[in-house]
């Protein structure tokens, strides 16, 4: 239950990664393998941290500890994620056909943006320092 939030941004990620036209089946695999990998990796190293650390009261070191460990993997899911939809968002917009449509594949960028902002900040929960 602890990592629901990390499994709804997996799942986004996935179908996003699934529904691009660009990538070779191949090509989707391996996105799909990156991200169970480095998953696996987060959780581990932060479940270590809290074994690490579990006494009362938590002691300092860990909140520096799990802060930076988030903050370093942050990069490591959402950097290539942001190619992922920068790749749709260009094909989507070579594909349209007219300027009207254009238009619209272009304004759902800003939806897309805050989406993509929310799914960073629900991430950078898992680094919570009180």
């Amino acid at each position: 239950m602890e990592y629901m939030a990390l499994w709804f941004i997996l799942g986004i990620i996935f179908m996003i990664t699934l529904i691009t036209s660009g990538f070779r089946l191949w090509m989707k695999a391996v996105v799909i393998c990156y991200y169970l990998v480095l998953s696996y990796i987060f959780i581990s190293r932060k479940e270590e941290i809290y074994q690490a650390y579990h006494t009362l009261p938590v002691p300092e070191q860990y909140w520096d500890t799990n802060y930076e460990w988030v903050w370093f993997m942050l990069g490591f899911y959402f950097v290539p994620f942001l190619f992922i939809l920068l790749i749709n968002y260009y094909q989507w917009f070579k594909k349209a056909e007219g300027i009207k449509r254009k238009f619209w594949v272009a304004l759902t960028i800003m939806p897309a943006g805050i989406v993509y902002f929310c799914m960073v900040i629900i991430f950078g929960m898992y680094g919570y320092r009180p």
